[in-house]
């Protein structure tokens, strides 16, 4: 009798403790399942932000068929829930690309008509005691663009950052507005040779980062180093839409003479592992 409460009340034991297990697996599973859901909406909903915030940047340059596109592109990816943040950031290269000429011909439209007159603009929007102490900035030899870059930090107050930063924002809203004028008018012609100009550069970047692609497809021995190249190109289609650093033609046209030093490197290692080994 002894033997056979004691078996029972071993049976007992592992039976709730199976029940436990289940119960404790399951509920970290649910609470994991529920993170990683919430990260990949979190992942995702950051990502569109950022699609939105790009083409909010060039919607009124863009032409009528290209803007309705993006805006289709948009919409279904913000309606869609079951896409992953990868397809989301698909969506946003190949667009991203579309639009690149048009994004970097405006950047240098901006650029040239705020050094003709982004400091008129900046005057405008600032008060008598704002425009006194710009003066004095620039007797110390400062500019409008250092007011962009932070380098006057030590020369203004405080309180003067502030009321500047408001005046800053204020001065790219009015200088944008004048410039989407100037495209849509007078500047139209110039507009599109400086876009025609930027579309070459694109074509250039694109041919040597399919030739990677290539060789990346193509590479065999060794397996990391075409994760490197996958990984590059990548990092270099984020560029176009805002998902990482601006994209320098230079570093892509470099890219070559890099992976074959890496492959070269790679070759060493392998030969100095081998005499290693015999």
């Amino acid at each position: 009798m002894g033997d056979q409460r004691i078996v029972f009340a071993m049976e007992g034991i592992y039976v709730f403790w199976r029940e436990v297990g289940c119960f404790m697996l399951w509920f970290w599973y649910t609470i994991y399942k529920i993170l990683n859901e919430n990260m990949h909406q979190d992942s995702a909903r950051h990502t569109i932000a950022i699609f939105e915030r790009l083409y909010n940047y060039v919607e009124s340059v863009l032409p009528i068929e290209l803007n309705q596109d993006v805006v289709s592109a948009l919409e279904q990816v913000k309606n869609n829930y079951e896409l992953s943040v990868e397809e989301i950031e698909d969506t946003m290269i190949t667009f991203g690309r579309y639009v690149w000429p048009y994004r970097k011909a405006f950047e240098e439209f901006l650029a040239i008509y705020e050094g003709r007159v982004g400091e008129q603009f900046m005057l405008s929007h600032s008060s008598v005691q704002i425009k006194k102490r710009y003066q004095d900035f620039k007797l110390h030899g400062g500019s409008l663009r250092d007011l962009h870059s932070g380098r006057p930090a030590n020369f203004f107050t405080s309180e003067e950052r502030v009321k500047l930063c408001e005046v800053l924002v204020n001065m790219n809203q009015s200088l944008r507005k004048h410039v989407v004028q100037l495209i849509k008018s007078t500047e139209s012609k110039k507009f599109k040779v400086s876009v025609a100009e930027f579309a070459q550069i694109l074509l250039e970047i694109e041919q040597e980062l399919g030739f990677i692609r290539c060789i990346a497809d193509s590479e065999q021995e060794h397996p990391q180093l075409a994760s490197e190249m996958r990984a590059q190109v990548r990092g270099f289609e984020h560029g176009f839409c805002l998902l990482g650093p601006e994209v320098d033609f230079i570093a892509v046209c470099n890219m070559r003479g890099h992976f074959e030093g890496r492959k070269k490197e790679m070759k060493v290692r392998g030969y100095v592992f081998s005499d290693l080994f015999q």
